[in-house]
Parts: C-alpha cells; structure tokens; sequence
C-alpha cells in the first residue's frame, strides 16, 4: 500500500517556472500587458462617463427638472403650447428647502446674422435663479451672461462660429409661437425678434457651446418676445450649496423632491431626474460603452489564446518529464493540478505586474487627462459624452482587483485540457516521447 505523500504544488510550480525562465517571462509579458491595456481603458471609459454625467447635470439639466405632463410626453417636439404658469410658489418652497430652482422656456427656431441662418436652440431664463442652479455662467468667454430686460443674447462659441458673429453684432431670432385659444385650437404666429451678441460661452460641456442661445425670460413675455404671459416650459432643480463633483444622491432624489413640495407640485405637472430627462443620451453613452466592453473583451480572449498555447506547448516540450514523475508514483489528478498551479501563478504575477504597471499611467491620465481640443474643433465637439476637449480616467480598484483573480482563474482553467492530454497518454509513450 503506497504511503500518501504530502505535495507542495506551490513551490513545485515556482520552480518549474524559474527553470523555464524565458517561456514564463513572455507569457508574463503578455499577460501583464493585456491587463495594463485592459485596467487602462476600463479607467478613461469610467472617468468620461462620470465627467459627462457630471457637465450633464452642472450645465444642462440639474439633478432633476419639472415639466407639464403633456409637454413631457412629446417634448423631443418642443410644444410650446403645453407650457404651465404660477410657478412661483414652487421656487420658492424649494428655496425654503435648501433647494435652487431656475424657470425656462425652451423653443426652437432660427438665428440669422448677415451671413448665415443657422437652426438654433433657444432658452429663456431668469439670469440671477440660472446662476445659482447651474454652472455655465462661469465660462462666458466673451462678453457677459444674460441680462433682465436686455434684448441680448449668451449663445456658444461653435455656434458663433457658424453665424460669422462677436459680441456686439446684431442677430435676428426667427420663430414660430405656438398658442392654443380658448378652444384649444393651436395658432402658429410667426416672429422675429431683434438681438445683440451680449456673451459667447465655451464651458465643459459641448452642449452649451453650440448652436444654442441663452436670452432674458422677462423679453419674453409680451408682443415684442413670444406673447407668454407668465408661462414657462420646465423648471430646473439643483440642491444648494452642493460641490459640482458630487452626482446627485439620495438628498436630490425626485422622491425627496416631491416629499419637499408636497400639494404645491400640481396634479398636472411631473417631475422627473436627470438621467430619465436625458435618456437619449443616456442610451447612446450606453451603447458606446457595450462596443468598448466588446472591444476589451476580444483583448482579453487573445491574450487567454496565448496563455493557453504557451501551456500547450510547455506541457508538450515537457511529456518526458510528466512521464517521469508518473513513474515515480505521481498521481495523475496530481500532474494535472501541477500544472493548474503554474498556469495559475502566471496569471496572477502577471495581472499583479500589469495593475502596478497601470498606476502611473491612470494617476497622469486622473491628474492631468489627454487634450482632444484640436480633434474636438474638427468633429464639431461631438466625441458622443459630454466633454469638450479634456479626457480623464477614473480610479476604478474593483477591475484592478477583478483583474487579477480573473486573470488567476482563468490562466488556470487555460492549462486543464493540456494537461489533461498528457496525463491521457501511458508512460511508456510519454517516456519514449521526442
């Protein structure tokens, strides 16, 4: 009866691996390098993401927004019509609350200078609320911000570039008012409105800087603006006092909103959090994200491929060597978890290598990011995320540290067949083997 011997696969398979010193170094390698190119990635891709979730919220949208119901279920439509009134009392329970709110009209229409029409976007505010729910006002490059009672515009630099226009031309908004009568019936009344370039602005987020205009909402309001009369389209919400690095939490959730205005927030009106209002983007940020996972996951199966042809080879190159330690005594399930081991190691060394390897370069591209401007210039700022020029990464330690016991386990299973072949061929073969 053979007397049960007690294996120390660990440092077998240290050995075995140092004996082997230049097989071991070039899986290493390629192990190491798939995972620095993959901890890499996986970084940028989550740092553009929560930058643009971030210049989505600071200069776009606020944490949530309110809207009438029927504009909310066709606003991709813009229908100004289904606009709402006495507003007021909601601003200012949400100031009561710790909350800023800012009042929009949002339209459509055109803004021609004497070279060129171009389709604009058009907002209508109340600059000193705007200023204190979103950011965008900080990044005026030229001029000023939105004025009451001004008949100037705030429009974005790309779209300034499109009119041929600077601050102090004059510009003409061209518009369709869209009313409803006492019947409900929709009137179309065209308009024009006479403008001054009064700002241009180039903040983080394209968004702003391009064929879109900020002007007064008190303009707005009779004959020489869009005949409003008190009615805006949403209301955006951002809590006060909140750093502009911080996503909305719990605190600005439309549920803790909604708890806030209690009866003030009308039957007829809805409210709905950033992501649900900009779920276009949503998706196609989304989108983006499933092709990229695709891509790394395809870096991944070629490194695996070569992990599993590198084992493929040394268990081969070493059948001799097998077969001599069967002769000895060493059981097959024993060979196999040999070689389970080493495969193992070398995916941990490697993946532990190429995590370290991405450090210095994740803190550069944290700290200090790559500038697109130039690129951003020739696409038009439309990378697909909502940042102008500046790509960082994110720290994201659950990959680096998924990478590596991925990287372990998988490295292990690579070797199995491998081996499981050899210990498959008697002892005499593997003996006689050249």
């Amino acid at each position: 009866m053979k007397e049960k011997v007690k294996i120390d696969y660990f440092g077998l398979s240290l050995r075995n691996l140092g004996r082997h010193k230049v097989k071991t170094i070039i899986t290493l390698i390629a192990v190491a390098v798939g995972v620095l190119a993959y901890v890499w990635m996986d970084a940028w891709l989550l740092g553009m993401n929560i930058d643009s979730k971030r210049n989505l919220i600071n200069y776009e949208t606020g944490s949530s927004k309110i809207y009438a119901k029927a504009y909310f279920n066709k606003k991709d439509e813009l229908p100004m019509y289904e606009s709402f009134t006495n507003y007021q009392d909601i601003i200012k329970k949400l100031n009561d609350n710790g909350f800023n709110a800012s009042p929009n009209f949002v339209f459509g229409g055109s803004l021609l200078s004497p070279k060129q029409e171009v389709p604009f976007l058009f907002i209508g505010l109340d600059p000193e609320l705007e200023k204190k729910t979103l950011s965008y006002y900080k990044f005026v490059k030229e001029g000023t911000f939105v004025e009451k009672g001004q008949f100037k515009i705030l429009i974005g630099e790309r779209g300034a570039e499109n009119l041929g226009v600077k601050v102090g031309d004059s510009v003409r908004l061209s518009t369709v008012i869209d009313k409803k009568d006492e019947n409900g019936k929709i009137k179309h009344i065209n308009q024009l409105i006479e403008l001054i370039v009064g700002g241009i602005v180039n903040s983080p987020n394209p968004k702003t800087n391009g064929n879109i205009g900020y002007l007064p909402l008190d303009i707005l309001q009779d004959e020489m603006g869009l005949l409003l009369e008190g009615h805006i389209i949403q209301i955006c919400i951002r809590k006060a006092d909140v750093s502009e690095s911080a996503l909305p939490n719990n605190t600005e959730s439309v549920l803790k909103v909604k708890q806030i205005l209690g009866d003030t927030l009308r039957p007829e009106l809805t409210i709905v959090d950033w992501a649900t209002d900009a779920k276009d983007y949503i998706a196609a940020s989304n989108g983006d994200n499933v092709s990229n996972r695709v891509m790394l996951i395809f870096l991944f199966i070629i490194v695996f491929m070569g992990i599993a042809n590198t084992m493929l080879m040394a268990v081969i190159e070493r059948t001799k060597e097998i077969g001599m330690l069967r002769s000895m005594g060493l059981l097959d399930h024993s060979v196999i978890i040999l070689f389970l081991f080493e495969a193992g190691l070398i995916g941990f060394i490697g993946s532990l290598i190429g995590n370290i390897a991405s450090i210095p370069l994740n803190y550069f591209m944290v700290t200090y990011g790559i500038d697109y401007s130039e690129m951003a210039k020739q696409m038009n700022g439309n990378f697909g995320y909502r940042i102008t020029a500046i790509f960082r990464s994110a720290w994201n330690f659950h990959t680096m540290i998924a990478s590596v016991i991925i990287c372990t386990i998988v490295s292990a299973a690579m070797a199995f067949l491998p081996a499981l072949k050899a210990v498959k061929m008697s002892v005499v073969e593997t003996l006689r083997f050249e």
